[in-house]
């Protein structure tokens, strides 16, 4: 039985991105999770960290306790885990929280069965490490490869597992917005539309096709144009404090466009200079507060590392998956 502990880490993510609705998925440089472990007699799971309290604390119940019961089914290992489980994302926010607690563990579980995890390839991989996200959000594929693949991941299709992955330059900035208050995956799922006009549904398409190509070009001024999205954010925005004021105040700073960053409560600004991204980020926390909301703000990029690099290590950062 080997005593050392293995650790893993994987950033947050800014899932939809605009108009890529469960499509779209950024991982970004600052907040992570990382998860620790080692083979023990029996399961256990400690949660550490200033977001920690937000989260629990049992192996079953924790969504990193529940990817890793998935990775003992999928590869077949047997032994027992102890787990730390160390929080920098906070929950409920839209930064990707428990799908960056569900890498990192997936990711650990890798550095400590590398021959097991082998075996069942990326595709089981990610299948695996998902597992925590159903039993939180429901399956959803973005915000997992985003933090297990990191850069700009699109989602073609679920089933069959299709996917693309490339790097973003680094010319385009971010600025990011973290209110006090909570909005859960849950509840702002059941705020959709059922259905979607024609015009807008073709709106959505360009924006999002031309996004993709704005971002790996690393066009900042075109890919903040094409952050409109007439699906999720309209009905989405009316339940966030302050939307309509914090986004005027970040393009007036000089924010190229805005837009809700998962299931919110956390939006951004996307700018093409550091300088611009700073600015908004100040103007968005000075907005939330005139409405009596303290928001936390920070600057960054998006975070092109790899961290599954060892299933992926003869793709590059050009990385597809289709799978039968």
């Amino acid at each position: 039985m080997a005593s050392g502990w293995k650790t893993a880490r994987a950033p947050a993510t800014i899932a939809n991105v605009g108009p890529g609705f469960d499509v779209f998925c950024l991982a970004i440089r600052g907040p992570a999770d990382a998860v620790s472990l080692r083979e023990a007699d029996e399961d256990s799971l400690g949660v550490e960290g200033p977001e920690a309290d937000a989260v629990p604390s049992r192996f079953r119940a924790n969504t990193a306790g529940i990817v890793l019961s998935a990775m003992r089914l999928a590869t077949g290992v047997r032994s027992g885990l102890e787990v730390i489980v160390r929080k920098g994302i906070p929950a409920g926010r839209g930064l990707g929280s428990s799908a960056a607690s569900c890498a990192a563990a997936a990711l650990a579980f890798l550095k400590t069965f590398p021959g097991e995890s082998e075996r069942i390839g990326v595709a089981g991989f990610l299948r695996a490490a998902a597992e925590g996200e159903a039993a939180v959000s429901g399956r959803h594929y973005d915000n997992i490869a985003g933090a297990l693949l990191g850069g700009f991941v699109s989602i073609a299709s679920t089933e069959p597992l299709v996917l693309a992955r490339e790097t973003v330059s680094s010319r385009i900035h971010f600025a990011v917005a973290v209110p006090d208050f909570i909005l859960t995956t849950a509840e702002m799922r059941k705020v959709l539309p059922r259905r979607v006009s024609l015009g807008d549904a073709v709106s959505n398409v360009g924006k999002a096709s031309t996004l993709a190509l704005a971002l790996v070009r690393g066009d900042a001024m075109l890919a903040g144009r094409c952050l409109e999205d007439r699906f999720a954010e309209p009905p989405r925005s009316e339940l966030l404090l302050g939307y309509r004021k914090v986004r005027a105040a970040a393009l007036d700073a000089g924010a190229e466009g805005f837009a809700i960053s998962g299931s919110g409560s956390t939006v951004f600004a996307l700018a093409s200079t550091k300088q611009a991204a700073e600015h908004s980020a100040k103007a968005m926390r000075d907005a939330f507060a005139s409405d009596g909301t303290t928001a936390k703000t920070f600057t960054t990029t998006v975070d092109n590392s790899l961290p599954l690099r060892a299933l992926v290590r003869d793709r590059g950062p050009r990385f597809s998956l289709v799978t039968p």
